[in-house]
């Protein structure tokens, strides 16, 4: 029911209609039919519900890694991790959107890689483009190193001189003693010292083309190798680690289902068991990579 302020005067009497207090009456009674229009043209709205804002504001300290899955339990779920937890030891490989922990070739970068880490390891600006690396690494590995079988493989990839969770270091000064009684080996054609002890003092971190002798400091210990080419050989059905693979044919097509389970298996290694990389990012990379070597079959990288 609506009134006017004609109305109003009506029920206040004629002892109150003229003069001075008529005209406030009139004014007051006009803003309270303008502000009841408004209400019924423009309904308030709804009141935020505080518990909906905390889950917004939760969700944003979370971060879900593009194309990784984690187990929990018997099934697998989107990955997400806190910043906290994103910056945790073991979890580099998947900052940087390198799910094979590739490393920066000495000649050029990979295609879509942006940066490198003090290692070596490639910084990636999307994850498509670490499969695609790993897929035109392991071209490499068969036409230009005629590797076939999962034990060459895995002697290649993860020697047994070298190890898990490399950081590299350089000695300060040419007077620093590198230790006999550490592991020594070659790294793109350089020696490099392994060592499951921090480096101390006499050593800082930095890249391995800082100096003529890098320091690589595992603190994971080192790697295992023919275990790891036998998971790899378990992985892809074959039944001895010195089985040839079959990942390429001779004009060299990719036998993707082959190579789809062994890039899985292999990024596992790399970022630890309980994750998993979606199959079809792994696949996207696998067709770019075809395409760009039936394109530039010149391109090592």
């Amino acid at each position: 029911m609506q009134f006017d302020g004609s109305q109003a005067l009506n029920l206040i009497g004629p002892r109150f209609r003229g003069g001075p207090l008529k005209i406030l009456l009139l004014a007051l009674l006009t803003s309270l039919a303008a502000c009841s229009l408004i209400d019924q043209q423009e309904p308030a709205p709804e009141p935020v519900i505080e518990t909906v804002s905390a889950k917004r504001a939760y969700a944003f300290t979370k971060v879900r890694p593009y194309g990784l899955y984690r187990q929990s339990g018997q099934q697998w779920e989107s990955l997400e991790m806190t910043s906290e937890e994103l910056q945790a030891p073991g979890r580099r490989c998947i900052r940087q959107n390198n799910y094979w922990c590739v490393k920066t070739p000495k000649d050029q970068h990979w295609k879509g890689q942006i940066g490198q880490d003090k290692s070596g390891h490639a910084i990636f600006a999307d994850p498509v483009y670490s499969a695609r690396a790993f897929a035109r690494l392991m071209r490499n590995y068969r036409f230009k190193h005629e590797l076939i079988t999962t034990r060459e493989l895995a002697l290649r990839y993860a020697p047994p001189s070298d190890c898990i969770g490399t950081l590299s270091y350089c000695p300060r000064s040419g007077a620093s003693q590198i230790p006999k009684s550490w592991t020594w080996g070659l790294m793109d054609g350089k020696t490099v010292a392994y060592t499951e002890t921090k480096p101390g003092a006499d050593f800082y971190r930095t890249q391995t083309s800082s100096c003529a002798t890098p320091v690589l400091y595992c603190p994971k210990g080192f790697n295992d190798s023919l275990l790891y080419a036998t998971t790899l050989a378990k992985a892809v059905g074959a039944w001895s680690i010195d089985q040839d693979l079959g990942l390429f044919d001779e004009e060299g097509l990719l036998h993707y289902t082959r190579a789809q389970y062994l890039y899985q298996a292999m990024a596992r290694y790399e970022l630890g068991r309980d994750f998993a990389v979606d199959p079809d990012l792994i696949k996207r990379g696998m067709v770019m990579e075809a395409e760009d070597y039936l394109t530039d079959k010149g391109r090592l990288h």
